[in-house]
């Protein structure tokens, strides 16, 4: 994580597609531990994220990472946990 001096307080509003949006309170819960200082807030189809001015377009491709992984997480899981279940089995 950059560590940023003190600048001014900002808005950044990331838009998520609508097929992400299941995802986005997971993705939330994980970029609030990659920015402790940031204000997150899920705005129907938005997230608004309030922090220091001049990280935005940090913000908007973490914002879109974590979603996207998150997509990724939900839709791989039952085969991660198929997986496991074949390698552990007696």
């Amino acid at each position: 994580m950059t560590k940023f001096s003190n600048i001014t307080e900002c808005e950044c509003v990331v838009k998520i597609p609508p097929q992400f949006e299941k995802y986005a309170d997971a993705a939330m819960l994980r970029l609030q531990a990659l920015y402790p200082n940031c204000r997150l807030e899920w705005k129907g189809g938005t997230i608004s994220i309030g922090s220091s001015a001049g990280i935005e377009d940090q913000l908007r491709k973490d914002v879109l990472y974590a979603v996207y992984r998150e997509k990724i997480y939900a839709q791989t899981l039952s085969t991660r946990e198929a997986l496991v279940a074949a390698v552990t089995r007696r």
